[in-house]
């Protein structure tokens, strides 16, 4: 049996740019957060501390995955995989859900200081371009389906 294959373009170097700059941007902003969530971030102040031990459960999982998605994310969009677009766009929707919540619960730490505004206003445009270039990588054909590998192809 024989398979077509379509050959894989080059990978721009703006990618790899960009994929080194988003695992920077979002594994930074995961340590901290992750760290603060556990109570072992050591500057924060009574206020901070106060708001990440009285988040709820299920709260601090979807923040954390919200974190996490993008870092798989930069994997994907490394090994040139569509699941990379996906990835992000599940990072924005729960940062977009996430904040929603804690704004209409009256706990967003935005509600309070306007450095806290400029911080969740940063993350949330940096994760809609984030989307945008997934896609546009994507649709430009630098993403590819995972491959198949067949028993008898091995």
């Amino acid at each position: 049996m024989s398979t077509i294959s379509m050959p894989l373009r080059k990978t721009p170097w703006h990618l790899w740019a960009v994929a080194i700059l988003t695992f920077l941007w979002n594994g930074s902003g995961a340590y901290t957060i992750m760290m603060a969530q556990s109570g072992r971030l050591s500057d924060l102040d009574a206020n901070e501390a106060a708001y990440y031990a009285a988040q709820p459960l299920w709260f601090v999982v979807s923040t954390d995955i919200a974190l996490l998605s993008p870092l798989a994310a930069v994997v994907a969009l490394m090994l040139r995989s569509q699941t990379a677009p996906w990835l992000f766009a599940v990072s924005l929707i729960l940062i977009l859900a996430n904040n929603v919540y804690d704004l209409a619960a009256g706990t967003s730490l935005a509600l309070g200081e306007r450095g806290w505004v400029i911080v969740t206003v940063s993350a949330v445009v940096i994760a809609v371009l984030q989307l945008v270039y997934a896609w546009a990588m994507k649709k430009r054909g630098f993403l590819q389906a995972v491959p198949r590998f067949h028993a008898g192809s091995l």
